[in-house]
């Protein structure tokens, strides 16, 4: 019984001896393929070179949107109107209600002489 032992252990130590070294060759070659992965390509360069320029164009649309703001907080009525007009060239289809809007405007700019 014993000698049966002996080498049923013998045996599964080398199975687990061929399982170790195979499992740490394909782990080597896992961390081999990930790391070439790492390096940049020309083509990536030109993409970050684009991101780049991206980000300082829309530095520079940030401050000019920034400039129109501060001008348009110092006359509401005034952007206010622009916007409406842009919008009634947009959308020419109007309703009942925006052509009352129009009439009440144009009664109280008449009673109160604006």
């Amino acid at each position: 019984m014993q000698p049966i032992f002996s080498m049923l252990t013998n045996a599964f130590r080398q199975v687990l001896v061929i399982l170790l070294i195979g499992f740490i060759s394909l782990s080597s070659l896992f961390v081999v393929s990930t790391q070439a992965s790492f390096a940049a390509t020309p083509n990536q360069k030109l993409i970050q070179q684009e991101n780049l320029d991206k980000q300082s164009q829309s530095a520079s649309d940030r401050e000019q949107a920034y400039e129109e703001q501060i001008k348009a907080a110092e006359d509401p009525d005034k952007v206010f109107s622009e916007n409406l007009k842009e919008y009634r060239k947009e959308n020419p289809g109007e309703n009942v209600l925006e052509k009352a809007a129009e009439g009440a405007e144009k009664i109280v700019e008449k009673v109160t002489g604006k």
